[in-house]
């Protein structure tokens, strides 16, 4: 039985959910590029940021200079 809210599209995502609303968005983003960017929905790209978050990657304010500690923190996760 499901939930008004989950009929709505507002019920909180479970672990799943947000990780497949994630690869999907990204999914966009790497087969199309900046127009798979657009075609992102907001519940898309709020998952991409949790994940991110849950990963380990820390938010930076708007405006707000990057901690001294950030580069080195996360040398060598991407290689050039």
């Amino acid at each position: 039985m499901t939930t008004a809210a989950q009929r709505a599209g507002t019920a909180p995502w479970t672990e799943a959910r947000m990780i497949e609303l994630a690869a999907r968005g990204l999914g966009k983003v790497d087969a199309q590029g900046v127009r798979g960017v657009t075609l992102c929905s907001v519940d898309e790209i709020a998952a991409m940021a949790a994940v991110l978050a849950l990963l380990g990657l820390p938010a930076i304010p708007p405006g707000a200079p990057v901690p001294d500690t950030f580069t080195e923190t996360f040398k060598g996760v991407l290689k050039p």
